[in-house]
């Protein structure tokens, strides 16, 4: 028997939401092994797009210099099922989980972390609006991997040059015939760095590595 107001409190202790309707909640975390006539898979299904369309727009937002290629790939490192996966452990969402652990030799398997927290995300959606799914995707983010290396240098960049001069950093990047790149760094028309690399990321994370040295001893 399933102790549903227990449920619903323990998912409230963990992401600070509550959920209006305790049926979405039940469904959103129930797996087809377990005994009940409900699955997760619908919501998953919309968590997924939801997720995707969350991560997209933060990324769009915060980092102003990404083009589509990083925009792409930092989307992936965050939607992936490892990054889900490790979320699901933070958030040891496995004290709610509906599951026959017995079926799994009462280890879940990561593709099921991946789409509980894919249908979580979806049945906040569905039961209390935007507000609360962001708030839910604010914790997925805060519990994720660490985001790939190359972000932080132009992130990083981007915030002291607005910080600084109210205006973003500019890459002027040129290609070689033996297939490397250079990257020449300006703020503000002013140059600050330059740097090689065997591709335009490359060479544009340390010429952003480059500039951030030279402002900090600026400033």
């Amino acid at each position: 028997m399933i102790n549903k107001s227990d449920v619903s409190a323990k998912f409230k202790k963990i992401t600070g939401i509550s959920f209006k309707n305790v049926e979405l909640l039940i469904e959103a975390i129930s797996h087809r092994s377990f005994k009940t006539n409900v699955s997760y898979q619908r919501f998953e299904f919309l968590g997924d797009a939801i997720l995707s369309f969350f991560t997209s727009e933060y990324c769009f937002k915060k980092y102003k210099l990404f083009n589509e290629g990083e925009m792409s790939k930092f989307r992936t490192s965050i939607v992936n099922k490892d990054n889900l996966s490790f979320v699901f452990m933070k958030l040891k969402l496995s004290d709610i989980v509906l599951i026959d652990r017995k079926s799994f030799n009462e280890d879940i398997p990561s593709s099921i972390k991946e789409d509980i927290i894919e249908s979580l995300l979806a049945a906040v959606y569905i039961d209390s609006g935007l507000r609360n799914a962001k708030k839910m995707f604010k914790l997925i983010i805060k519990n994720s991997h660490s985001v790939p290396e190359e972000f932080f240098a132009k992130n990083q960049l981007q915030e002291l040059s607005l910080f600084h001069f109210k205006t973003l950093p500019e890459f002027r990047t040129e290609s070689f015939k033996n297939n490397s790149f250079i990257c020449k760094l300006y703020i503000n028309g002013k140059y600050y760095s330059e740097a090689l690399g065997r591709t335009k990321k490359e060479c544009e994370k340390k010429s952003a590595l480059l500039a951030i040295k030279k402002l900090e001893k600026e400033f």
